[in-house]
């Protein structure tokens, strides 16, 4: 009799165990072969510096990266570099584009997560009972599942503002590539400057010196003053300090147009550039005002992500409003309990009597609302920008036309004393005192073009479009970066 109640026991036991393991293991593979792996990658204060120092424009890298944007250059790297070869560059070395693209990516890495369905639960129960029949398992065994279903569309409003908030992103990647241009630009336009006064001043304190030279001969036969050799002096020696600040300006500006490159300052400090955009006179005319609007209105990229701001944030109210509606969970279960097989079924609906969400959707209205006001508060910041910008546009264009004339004006006053110099109607000094004038006006013309260019660059940024048509627009929201290489 005992004999045969252990071998029943066995059997059942065998039963149980039987069905139940290959489930098991099935269940803990899938799990396992579902799970990603974390690699660590620790960072090195040291090696990224080493790297960086290391840049440069021989990097075979960087070079197919500017052949796709049609820049072959013959020489490389020696050739004379212009803007838009610059602007590329800082496109693909730029680590604040890098930062933005790495934000773009978990943008798009949220709308995986908004699309994903909740995963059933599955639960194990075990009960040992004191009193069982003899030759039964004293034991209750099964197992239970909780299939959660989403309902009032609640998965398509998440997947529709994860998408509109990857928007923004992407238009932020945008933004932020255009902010390197202009930096570019700008730190380009200050060394030509920089350079071109440079060589000015040289020009100029060669001048003094040869005026310094004369006034001291008249000095020794008796034709001049002292006075006259000391204010001499002076202005030499003046016009030689100014001309060191100018190198050391040029020399800053070499460096601040690296670092705005992404580049070590060693990677540029014999690098020949391209200035033929910067020596040409700006545009001739201002555009009128509501062509720059209007232009801006649909450029910008920041009210363009501001939209898309505003889209996620009603999507978010729709998403508020459908959690009204209670998901529902399905529970289907099984249990074993000697020797009888036992199936269930549940159904559990969360009862909306307590709240119905008010809290959440009040604060999604404002949410709303604060996207709509800061909408509206940049497009209106946006157009008195443009209006500024033009305005002063408009003004630089004018000062730079009033100092290309009066250097016409010099310009004429020079070949007229040449003439009467080559007649012997006037004396070397005077002639030396034209070539001075003429000097400075050429450097009030200089002036005048860098705040032209400035300002034409202050209504590019306004507008977020070049005057001239690019060459890298592509590059704006795509594109590869030294991250990407």
């Amino acid at each position: 009799m005992g004999t045969s109640g252990g071998a029943e026991k066995a059997a059942t036991g065998n039963a149980i165990r039987g069905p139940q393991r290959p489930i098991l293991a099935f269940f803990l593979l899938s799990l396992l072969s579902a799970c990603a792996t974390y690699h660590p990658q620790p960072l090195s204060p040291e090696r990224s510096a080493a790297a960086f120092q290391a840049r440069s424009l021989d990097d075979p890298k960087l070079r197919d990266f500017l052949s796709d944007y049609g820049r072959t250059p013959k020489h490389w790297p020696k050739q004379h570099w212009n803007l838009n070869d610059l602007v590329l560059v800082a496109l693909y070395e730029s680590p604040e584009l890098a930062i933005q693209r790495a934000r773009w990516q978990v943008a798009r890495a949220n709308v995986i997560t908004a699309g994903q369905r909740p995963n059933p639960s599955i639960g194990f129960l075990s009960q040992h009972h004191s009193i069982a029949p003899e030759g039964v398992l004293p034991w209750t065994l099964g197992f239970s599942f909780d299939i959660p279903i989403e309902t009032a569309g609640k998965r398509g409003d998440r997947v529709q503002g994860a998408l509109a908030l990857a928007d923004a992103a992407r238009f932020q990647v945008g933004e932020t590539a255009w902010q390197v241009r202009v930096m570019v630009r700008q730190r380009f336009l200050d060394l030509w400057a920089a350079i071109e006064q440079a060589k000015l001043l040289k020009t100029e304190v060669a001048l003094r010196r040869r005026m310094l030279n004369l006034v001291e001969q008249r000095f020794a036969a008796g034709e001049s003053s002292a006075f006259a050799v000391n204010s001499s002096q002076l202005d030499w020696q003046r016009t030689q300090m100014t001309l060191a600040a100018a190198e050391a300006r040029a020399a800053s500006a070499r460096a601040a147009l690296a670092q705005a490159l992404g580049l070590p300052l060693g990677a540029i400090v014999d690098l020949r550039f391209d200035f033929t955009n910067m020596n040409q006179p700006p545009a001739g005319q201002t555009p009128p005002l509501t062509t720059l609007e209007r232009a801006a209105l649909r450029h910008r990229l920041d009210l363009r992500a501001a939209l898309a701001r505003y889209a996620a944030a009603e999507d978010a109210l729709k998403l508020e409003i459908a959690k009204q509606y209670p998901d529902i969970h399905l529970g289907p279960g099984y249990k074993w309990e000697e020797g009888d097989n036992r199936w269930a079924l549940g159904l559990t609906i969360t009862l909306p009597i307590l709240n119905q969400n008010q809290g959440p959707i009040a604060a999604a209205k404002g949410q709303v609302a604060a996207a709509a006001a800061t909408f509206t508060a940049l497009q209106a910041r946006v157009i008195g920008q443009v209006s500024q910008t033009a305005a002063a546009y408009g003004g630089a264009l004018q000062t730079f036309r009033t100092a290309r004339a009066l250097l016409d004006v010099q310009r004429k006053n020079q070949r007229l004393l040449e003439r009467r110099y080559a007649s012997g109607e006037t004396d070397a000094l005077a002639l030396l005192g034209g070539h001075l004038a003429y000097l400075v006006a050429e450097r009030d013309r200089l002036v005048a073009s860098y705040q032209a260019q400035q300002a034409q660059g202050a209504l590019e940024n306004a507008v977020q479009q070049p005057m001239a048509p690019p060459l890298y627009g592509k590059e704006l929201l795509s594109g590869r970066t030294r991250e990407h290489s």
